[in-house]
């Protein structure tokens, strides 16, 4: 299975702020075939597109259509098809990430006054021996 993803990768780049050339750089690819990517002049396979998301260090849904239909013809059984949806929720992914932040911040105030804490505490022993 083969898709576009020119409209996708563009919106990578423009994310992470780089030009054509440093997003080519770390696809491996020319920046002529990136180009060409970028303007839908040419096809990926689904491997291709999960190697990106990882090499992009994005979820493979946000490639992704949110349904795809693929049909299968068999000349024995007639046309096979079916449609798969992408439940992804982007929005969702985000608020995560800021809650992710929210909780990791949360902890390291924890740290910091169980620090205090224990200073506290080894001052009281000390002063009391």
């Amino acid at each position: 299975m083969r898709m576009k993803v020119g409209n996708r990768l563009i919106s990578a780049r423009e994310d992470k702020k780089m030009t054509q050339t440093e997003m080519a750089e770390l696809l491996g690819v020319s920046t002529s075939v990136y180009s060409r990517l970028e303007r839908n002049e040419t096809s990926v396979a689904l491997e291709q597109v999960a190697s990106f998301a990882d090499i992009l260090q994005i979820p493979i849904q946000d490639f992704l259509p949110d349904t795809m239909s693929i049909n299968h013809s068999n000349n024995e059984t007639g046309q096979v098809g079916f449609v798969i949806g992408n439940f992804y929720n982007y929005a969702e992914g985000k608020e995560l990430a800021k809650e992710n932040q929210f909780l990791k911040e949360k902890v390291e105030l924890l740290e910091s006054k169980i620090k205090d804490l224990e200073e506290i505490n080894n001052f009281l022993r000390e002063k009391r021996n």
